[in-house]
């Protein structure tokens, strides 16, 4: 069982108010090492120079967005095994389909709550204590 004061996680979104959100709802959950990125090339820069555990991605972002994020960590060696969780707006099956293809270990549907936000971390990196 992670701790979740242990685990280190990247929010990816656009939208500062949207971070925000997300960075209080961890931290509500017991997170406490948690590095925001403002877009798909902000995030990749952080995974550069930052240790991360998991990523909670928006899809829809300028310049890169999420599922091309997500391709770009599965192809590189040190990210590939990466847990990476999709945050979108829209709960479209065939965008579902999409990132399942290319590896997402989860998703999200905005606007979410600290429960669905921990039963979705959980079902990819294992219960929190």
């Amino acid at each position: 069982m992670p701790k979740a004061s242990a685990v280190s996680v990247l929010i990816v979104d656009d939208q500062q108010s949207m971070r925000g959100i997300c960075k209080y709802i961890l931290t509500q959950l017991g997170f406490k090492d948690i590095i925001e990125a403002k877009s798909g090339r902000d995030a990749l820069g952080k995974l550069e120079k930052s240790h991360v555990d998991l990523i909670i991605s928006d899809w829809n972002m300028e310049d890169i967005d999420g599922l091309t994020l997500l391709k770009v960590i599965r192809k590189h060696p040190r990210t590939q095994a990466l847990p990476f969780i999709m945050a979108t707006g829209r709960s479209d099956k065939e965008q579902v389909k999409e990132a399942i293809s290319f590896g997402v270990n989860n998703y999200i549907i905005k606007p979410f709550d600290a429960s669905t936000m921990k039963k979705r971390i959980e079902a990819v990196i294992g219960a929190l204590s």
